[in-house]
C-alpha cells in the first residue's frame, strides 16, 4: 500500500527549494481572492450603511418623491402631469390620511458654506422641525427648529460637527454666525456625530428650515420635495402605502386611467431592491475580479511545466527507485494545490485587511465577510490549483525513466 506521506514531503521539500518562485507563483491567486474579498466586504459595508439608515428613520417609514424618467418609459414620463410635490401636498396628506402621524418634507441640493474668512462646500438639508424625531438623531448642543422657525422663515440653521471644524469655528458655535444660500445664519443646533456613508455625511451638512431655504430656489426647484412620512405602527406597511397613493392621487386630481406623477415606497422595499442590486454588483465584480484567478492559474501551470522540463533527472531517479505514476502524479498536484491554497489564504486575510480599511474610510462601516466567500476563498484556489496542475503532473507521471536519466 502506498505511503501517502511521501508525496506531500517530496512536493514541500520541492517548494521549499525554489521559495522565490513559489512565492512569486502564488502572488497572481493573491491578488485574485484578496479582490474578490474586497469587493465583497465593500458591497456588504455598503448594504449595511443603507440599511442602517434606514432603520434609523423606523419601520414604519413612508417615502414619497417625484417621478422621473428611471421610473418609466420617457414617453411615459412625458404624459405625466402634476410631476411635483410641494407644501401644500404635505399639509393635505396629513389631513387625509389619519394613520399618518407625521410628514417631514426635504429638500437636497449644495453649496458653498463660509464663515470667518474660511469657505467650504457641503449638503444643505432643507427640512422643517420633524426631521430630527422622523430620523432618531440627536443634537449634542442647541436646540432643534420650531414651528415658528418654519412661519416667519427664520435665518437659522443646525450644523453638524465636521463642518464645524472644517470652518474652523472655535468655542460655542450656537449663537454664531455663517453664511450660505447668500444668506446670513445664526447657528441655533449641532447635529451629534454619526459618521459618513458613500454619498451622504450628514456630519458634513447644513440644515436650514425649508420656508426659508424655499424662498431662495427657483420655482421649478420649489415643486420637488422629497416626503418621508411616518405611519401609525398599528397597520400593515403596505396598507398604509395604498392609503398615502391613493390620498396623493385624490389630491393632485390624477384620474382613474392616469400614471400618477410619484413614487411611494417603503422600507422594506428599499431593502428588497438593495438586495438585488447587490446581488447583481457582487456577481459582476466577482466575475470580473475572477479573470485574476484565472490568469494565476495559468501562471501556476506555466510554473509547474517548467518545474517538470527542471525535474527530469529527478522524475526519472524517483522511477527507478520504485516511484510509480500515481506518485508522481500526486506530487505534483499537491505542489499546485499548495500553493494555490496558500495563496487563497493570504488572500483572504489581505483583502478582509484592505476591505475592512477602505469600508471604515468610505462608508464608517466593515462589511463583513459571507461564509461563502471564505470557503470560495479556499476551495476555488483548490480546484484552480488541480485543473491546472492535472496536465504539467500527468506529463511528468508519464515520463520514461530511461529517457529521464539521460536527460542533460
Amino acid at each position: 500500500m502506498m505511503d501517502i506521506r511521501e508525496p506531500f514531503r517530496a512536493a514541500f521539500f520541492s517548494l521549499k527549494a525554489n521559495k522565490m518562485r513559489s512565492a512569486l507563483t502564488t502572488l497572481g491567486i493573491v491578488i485574485g481572492v484578496s479582490a474578490v474579498i474586497i469587493v465583497v466586504s465593500l458591497i456588504q459595508g455598503l448594504k449595511s450603511s443603507v440599511m442602517g439608515q434606514l432603520e434609523g428613520a423606523g419601520s414604519n417609514s413612508l417615502f414619497v418623491r417625484p417621478a422621473t424618467p428611471m421610473d418609466m418609459p420617457y414617453e411615459e414620463f412625458q404624459k405625466i402631469k402634476n410631476r411635483d410635490m410641494t407644501l401644500d401636498d404635505l399639509r393635505a396628506l396629513t389631513r387625509m390620511v389619519p394613520q399618518i402621524i407625521s410628514v417631514t418634507p426635504v429638500f437636497f441640493t449644495g453649496g458653498e458654506v463660509k464663515s470667518g474668512g474660511r469657505n467650504t462646500n457641503t449638503q444643505i438639508y432643507m427640512t422643517d422641525d420633524t426631521w430630527i424625531d422622523q430620523n432618531k438623531v440627536n443634537l449634542s448642543m442647541g436646540r432643534n427648529f420650531v414651528p415658528a422657525d418654519m412661519r416667519l422663515r427664520s435665518k437659522v440653521a443646525i450644523i453638524g460637527p465636521r463642518l464645524i471644524e472644517k470652518l474652523g469655528i472655535s468655542g460655542n458655535p450656537v449663537g454664531q454666525f455663517i453664511t450660505a444660500l447668500n444668506m446670513s445664519l445664526e447657528i441655533v443646533g449641532v447635529l451629534e456625530a454619526v459618521g459618513a456613508s458613500i454619498g451622504n455625511d450628514e456630519d458634513d451638512a447644513i440644515m436650514i428650515p425649508i420656508t426659508t431655504g424655499m424662498a431662495t430656489l427657483p420655482d421649478h426647484m420649489r415643486r420637488q420635495l422629497i416626503f418621508q412620512a411616518r405611519h401609525d405602527p398599528r397597520i400593515n406597511t403596505d396598507d398604509a402605502e395604498d392609503l398615502v397613493r391613493e390620498a396623493l392621487r385624490r389630491i393632485r386630481g390624477v384620474k382613474p386611467n392616469e400614471m400618477e406623477g410619484f413614487v411611494v415606497f417603503s422600507q422594506k422595499k428599499i431593502a428588497t431592491m438593495m438586495d438585488a442590486i447587490t446581488t447583481s454588483i457582487t456577481a459582476v465584480a466577482g466575475g470580473m475580479v475572477s479573470i485574476a484567478l484565472l490568469v494565476g492559474g495559468i501562471g501556476i501551470m506555466n510554473i509547474m511545466l517548467v518545474s517538470v522540463t527542471e525535474r527530469t533527472r529527478e522524475i526519472g531517479v524517483r522511477k527507478a527507485v520504485g516511484a510509480k505514476r500515481f506518485d508522481i502524479l500526486v506530487q505534483f498536484l499537491i505542489e499546485a494545490s499548495v500553493l494555490c491554497i496558500l495563496g487563497g489564504a493570504l488572500g483572504i486575510l489581505f483583502g478582509f485587511f484592505v476591505g475592512a480599511v477602505i469600508g471604515k474610510i468610505l462608508l464608517n462601516q466593515i462589511g463583513g465577510v459571507p461564509m461563502w466567500a471564505m470557503i470560495a476563498g479556499f476551495g476555488v484556489p483548490a480546484g484552480i490549483g488541480i485543473l491546472f496542475g492535472l496536465y504539467p503532473a500527468a506529463k511528468a507521471s508519464k515520463m520514461d525513466p530511461i529517457e529521464s536519466l539521460r536527460y542533460e
